[in-house]
Parts: C-alpha cells; structure tokens; sequence
C-alpha cells in the first residue's frame, strides 16, 4: 500500500536527480578558479595549489587565473554575476567577504547572499611586533606606555581597512589604549623601512612575512592573535593568554561558487576541496605558508562567514572606518 508518506518520499526523490546526475557527471569541462589579488601572494599560491588538486580528484583541468582590482572586488563581482553551475570558482578572503562591503559603498556584489560557500581553506593569524629601540618588550609594557601617553605609539598599517589596521583598531578597543595609526596608501611593504628605522613603533602583519626580521633581532614579536599559537612563532603567546580575547582575529582564504549553483554540485566541491586539505601534505605544504589548513563543510563554512561579516561590520561601523 502506497503511503502519503512514500508518496513524498518519492517526489522528494524525484525532484533530487537530476541534480544528482548533474553532480555525479561534474565537471564535464575545465573549470576556472578566479584569484582576486596578484601572482605570488598567498592567495595566488592557495588558489594554484587548490586547482591542482581539485583537477586531480575532479578529472578535469581546474585552471586558476588573476583578475586584480577594487581590493578583490573586481573578481568577486565575476564570479557572484557568473554562471551558476559550477565552472567558476571564486577563492574569496577576509576582505572580499568579511570586511570590504562594510567599508566601501559602492561595492557590486552582496557578500552573503551572492555566493555558496564550498569549504575554508586556511587561516592565518596577525604578527604583533614592535621596534626593539622602544623598548618594548611585551604587551604589558606596551599597554602600560600607551595608556601613560596616549597617541604617542605610531602603529603603521598597509592601508585604510587592511589585516593590519583592523588588528591595531581591535587591539586598542580590547587593551583600552589609543595609537597613532598611520595607514599607508601604497600596501605594507612601505611600512617596514620606516619600522625598522623607528619612525613607526609597531605593526601588525602576516608572521611569515615578518618572521626572517623577528629571527634577526631587528622586530621583536610580542603577541599572535590567534587563539592557537603559531607553529611558526611557537614561544610567542597569544592575546587570549595575555587577557585581551577580544584582540583575537584572522585573515583567511575560502572558496565560493555563485549562489543558486546546484547543491548537489557544491557538496561534491566541498568533498573533494576538504578531502585536499586533509590530506598531510597538502597540509604541510599550507603550513609552511604560515597558514593553519581548515578544509570544512559548505554548512560549516557558511557559519563561519557569515559571523565574520556580522563581527567586521560592527567594528567597522563602531570605528568609523569607511572608504569616500
């Protein structure tokens, strides 16, 4: 006897397969991975290595191209505008889908409506390091002479709305302290002749990056802001276990297909990408870009930005940060 309830069962079914046998055939033809930032960042080497093993698993040629500009605007606006059906791949970061809509007014895409997530590749933490000339030789230290001269602290970041700015924006909010904070309008490499001369007293930045200058002696490194140590810096603590949890942040790199693209289709990106990650020497080889390899469900990533999206635009909007 047929039941209501098989009766549902099978249209539920039903209304499932063809989107199964779109999936189990996918991808039938190459598939593009659209980077938002230039060749050699960590974002380019995230993406080329996802496309490598995405074309692996997947048996079809994963290719990765740079489309640069509006700060990662430009490739977003492609992919989210793009077709939906799964033969464009966006590697989205903290700030195409966690900080730029809340700082720039015109941008041309919705951060959370616009896309499917498929999986978080990896995250980094900020560097907190300092001039040894200050004197500085902690957080403690550096929390007592900022709240004894406040402004005095030149913090120099990489730009209005960057990584750098929005860690020393949190810092002073966690640590109840005031910086003078200099953004420099041409990127971070401008920042470091001036904080290895001391013209700037501190920064924030990715800990590869500043590692070989802490390894000198010509940085000091006070802090992480993850809420794990680093595997690079293993003996430099965290603002959680300095007392300032709410200076905890992270820069991260995920991938996107558009939103409306077949789920069926997306979880089987999601497999596969998790799969990747997962597998050591992947892994390993995210590490030694100083990131910490995640490879999460679509459901479990789409959590995790929508709550960045939510906690960056309260502390853009609390700041006053907002590009004219």
């Amino acid at each position: 006897m047929i039941t209501r309830r098989h009766l549902a069962a099978g249209l539920a079914l039903g209304a499932a397969l063809p989107g199964m046998a779109r999936a189990q055939g996918y991808p039938t033809r190459p598939v593009r991975v659209v980077i938002p930032f230039a060749p050699g960042a960590a974002t380019d080497i995230l993406s080329r290595l996802m496309a490598e093993q995405l074309g692996a698993a997947l048996g079809q040629p994963f290719v990765a191209e740079n489309r640069t500009g509006a700060n990662g605007g430009i490739a977003a606006e492609m992919v989210a505008k793009g077709p939906k059906d799964g033969g464009m791949i966006l590697t989205g970061t903290f700030s195409t889908h966690g900080t730029n809509p809340h700082i720039y007014p015109r941008t041309p895409y919705d951060a959370v409506t616009d896309f499917a997530p498929i999986t978080l590749i990896a995250t980094v933490p900020q560097l907190l390091v300092v001039n040894p000339d200050t004197g500085i030789d902690s957080v403690a230290a550096l929390r007592t002479m900022a709240a004894a001269s406040p402004g005095r602290i030149i913090a120099a970041t990489g730009g209005m709305g960057s990584s750098q700015h929005l860690s020393a924006v949190l810092f002073e909010r966690a640590a109840g302290v005031r910086f003078e904070i200099v953004n420099y309008t041409r990127g971070f490499a401008q920042v470091l002749p001036d904080l290895l001369a001391n013209r700037v007293n501190l920064t924030f930045g990715d800990p590869l990056a500043l590692l070989p200058m802490v390894r000198e002696g010509k940085l000091r490194a006070l802090a992480v802001t993850s809420e794990q140590r680093s595997h690079l810096l293993p003996d430099v603590p965290t603002m959680a276990e300095l007392g300032l949890p709410g200076a905890t942040s992270l820069t991260w790199y995920g991938l996107f297909v558009a939103a409306g693209t077949d789920p069926a289709i997306v979880a089987k990106l999601g497999e596969a990408a998790g799969a990747a990650i997962r597998r050591p020497e992947v892994a390993a080889r995210i590490r030694e870009l100083g990131a910490n390899p995640v490879g999460n469900t679509p459901a479990e990533f789409g959590a995790f930005q929508r709550a960045e999206f939510a906690r960056w635009g309260q502390v853009i909007r609390e700041a006053g940060i907002r590009a004219e």
